[in-house]
This record gives structure tokens, C-alpha cells and sequence, in this order.
């Protein structure tokens, strides 16, 4: 598995270790939203939201970068000239640039 998945998890753990040791009730205030509620269910709850908002952003993220590798790799693909034409175009140049 990947490090960051073990490191989420670790940081999982001491977030729940923590607020069940901290589970005294305490006063929060959102916007027009007022009450009381415990510690541990705050802090476990932020946890998951910060969770969700960061892996909606990565998932965002990567499909930007997937995108734009695969424009990259459109605009990279080569293409076969034809020789006439392009000697019709250098000759028309240089033609333009004598006048």
C-alpha cells in the first residue's frame, strides 16, 4: 500500500485516541448555528470533513492532470508532411518575401 494511506491512518488513530480522551462537552457556534456538543464528536467530525474536502480536491486534481496529459499527448503525435506541399509553401514564402 501506498505511504500516504499508512500516514492517514496513523493520523486517523491519534484523532480518535485524542478526542476520546478529551470528551468533555464544549461550546460551538457556526455562522447563526449555536450549541454544545462533545469534544470527540467535533474533532472526529472535522477530521472527516477535512478528509472528504481534500479527497474531492485530489480527485479534482488528478483528473486536470489526466486531462491535460492527454491534450499533450494529441498535440504530440506527428503527422506526415506531403512534399509537394510543403514546397509550394516554402516556394510561395519566398516569393511573398521578394515582392
Amino acid at each position: 500500500m501506498k505511504n500516504s494511506f499508512w500516514v492517514l491512518l496513523i493520523l486517523a488513530v491519534f484523532v480518535v485516541i485524542f478526542s476520546v480522551q478529551n470528551a468533555a462537552p464544549v461550546d460551538f457556534s457556526l455562522f447563526i448555528w449555536k450549541g454544545q456538543v462533545s469534544l470527540a464528536v467535533l474533532l472526529i467530525s472535522t477530521f472527516i470533513i477535512g478528509a472528504i474536502v481534500g479527497a474531492v480536491y485530489y480527485g479534482l486534481a488528478i483528473k486536470r492532470s489526466r486531462k491535460r496529459k492527454k491534450e499533450n499527448i494529441a498535440k504530440d503525435i506527428p503527422f506526415e508532411v506531403d512534399k509537394e506541399e510543403l514546397e509550394e509553401n516554402e516556394s510561395d514564402d519566398i516569393k511573398a518575401g521578394e515582392q
